[in-house]
């Protein structure tokens, strides 16, 4: 699961400068046990430059797939009431 949150309702313009949060949770699978990622990318769309400045990222790995969807929904809840309210979902 992916989704990505912007700070603007013009997320593909490429004449704005804007802000991206990436989430995605992958499940890692492995042959006795699952292990889940969250990852979360901070990035931005820079208009003068054409181009993505990446800022960052932080994966958390979890055993328990609830655990791991848990952690998903309280960071994109997080990053939506910081000024990211428009989403993009990719599944």
């Amino acid at each position: 699961m992916t989704e990505i949150l912007w700070n603007t309702d013009s997320p593909h313009s490429p004449l704005l400068d804007h802000e991206l949060v990436e989430l995605r949770l992958v499940d890692l699978g492995g042959a006795e046990e699952h292990r889940y990622l969250v990852r979360e990318i901070h990035a931005a769309w820079s208009a003068s430059a054409q181009q993505i400045e990446w800022k960052g990222f932080e994966d958390r790995t979890y055993l328990d797939e609830r655990e791991a969807e848990r952690w998903f929904a309280s960071r994109r809840a997080h990053v939506a009431n910081a000024g990211f309210p428009f989403a993009t979902s990719l599944n």
